[in-house]
């Protein structure tokens, strides 16, 4: 088959075969990359499936276009995949993880791609594999243009700390690494994963979007530098991340760090840290020694998830805080037969709204017909319809107990 013409694989062309399936490709894709790039496993779950995903979106996107054209990417076509490689430099995002979120997308579409040839496909399956290498040469240079203009690059030091952070949180020769750094590992760690709301200027039409959010993470950098003396280790993007906050004081008696005076002055920095950056920030936070760190991310993680699922909306939250709610929400067999004791309320949005509030404000009607904006009455009115579609009455304690346990389900479905 000549090079002017159309690249056909199992009989039809490759680049309708793999619009068809761009959803599927991306979400594969999307997987790889948060399991085998260490970076990619410590972004908030937001930044994955927003950002993350709409590059990898746009640039197999511009891969069916080149299919089509049979001619490699442009530049004004992979201004985005540039954009985007700029914001992960200002996070200070390792260029060589990067690269590799890329590289290893590129050996995802080849897989997919030769599962589509046969026998006789010879040719143009050796044509394909050209075009993705050209885009795949395309692609990095556009990455490396992000990196490159107008910002400076991580420094050695940044590089380091972040490199001990991954280290830490994987469980990855922890030691070794802190040793070829530098840097002594403290006796315990607090461990925060973080949340954190957009600045207005991130929603103003008047300010570029990508301009407030790299302000917003250059502060928040600086507020974790103070909180850790210089000593805090994190990855953090504008919507949230990791951080480790090393205990240097010793409190002598004091073994639960969670009840210190230390972790009332940590919330208290939370504080400062939203005023500073002018957004607010919700942190699930645990304590750990430095052996323990990737449990305790994980743990904190888990609890600063089950926190915002229960509407809190800034501050420190201990596990001990959202306990009920974690265990709660921590799937099993059980968890969509709680969930389907609800079903009768999806089509009455206001009344399953309505047990939400009251729920979610321990049970006080006054306090859930203020956040509803709606009469008290209106709030007792609406769950009787909670008793009659569910035959699940919150003036039962033993249905109350049903009715807080599905709630749960449901969310954690949701």
């Amino acid at each position: 088959m000549s090079a002017d013409k159309t690249i056909v694989l199992g009989g039809r062309p490759l680049a309708d075969q793999l619009a068809q399936r761009t959803h599927a490709i991306v979400a594969e894709t999307v997987d790889t990359v948060w399991t085998q790039v260490p970076f990619y496993r410590s972004l908030p779950e937001e930044a994955v499936r927003s950002d993350v995903t709409a590059i990898i979106r746009r640039n197999l996107e511009v891969f069916i276009a080149s299919l089509r054209s049979l001619r490699p990417p442009s530049d004004d076509e992979l201004v985005r995949v540039r954009e985007s490689a700029g914001r992960r430099a200002e996070e200070l995002v390792p260029l060589a993880e990067v690269l590799h979120a890329y590289h290893l997308g590129t050996e995802h579409w080849w897989a997919a791609i030769t599962e589509l040839a046969e026998p006789g496909d010879v040719a143009d399956l050796g044509r394909a594999g050209a075009l993705l290498q050209t885009h795949l040469q395309a692609a990095t240079a556009a990455v490396l243009a992000g990196y490159g203009s107008d910002r400076a690059t991580p420094g050695e030091d940044d590089s380091a700390r972040r490199a001990l952070f991954l280290a830490l949180t994987s469980g990855t020769d922890a030691t070794g690494t802190a040793e070829r750094v530098g840097v002594d590992l403290p006796r315990l760690y607090w461990v925060a994963a973080l949340h954190i709301d957009p600045h207005p200027d991130e929603q103003s039409a008047e300010v570029d979007a990508v301009v407030a959010e790299r302000r917003k993470v250059r502060r928040l950098q600086r507020e974790l530098d103070n909180v850790g003396r210089d000593n805090a280790l994190s990855m953090v993007t504008s919507s949230g991340g990791g951080v480790l906050i090393p205990i240097l004081e010793a409190e002598p008696g004091v073994d639960d760090w969670q009840n210190s005076p230390q972790y009332a002055l940590l919330h208290r920095n939370l504080r400062d840290m939203e005023r500073t950056i002018g957004a607010a920030v919700v942190a699930g936070v645990a304590v750990a020694a430095p052996p323990d760190v990737p449990g305790a991310y994980e743990q904190a993680r888990a609890v600063l998830d089950v926190a915002r699922h229960y509407g809190r909306a800034s501050g420190a939250v201990r596990l001990r805080d959202v306990a009920l709610e974690y265990q709660l929400t921590r799937p099993s067999a059980a968890t969509p037969l709680l969930a389907d004791l609800l079903s009768p309320l999806n089509s009455h949005p206001a009344v399953l709204e309505t047990l939400e509030s009251y729920l979610d404000a321990g049970c006080d009607r006054a306090a859930a017909a203020t956040a509803l904006h709606v009469h008290p009455n209106t709030v007792v009115y609406r769950l009787r319809k909670v008793a009659t579609l569910t035959g699940l009455d919150v003036g039962s304690a033993p249905d109350l107990v049903r009715l807080v346990a599905a709630l749960a389900a449901r969310r954690v479905r949701e």
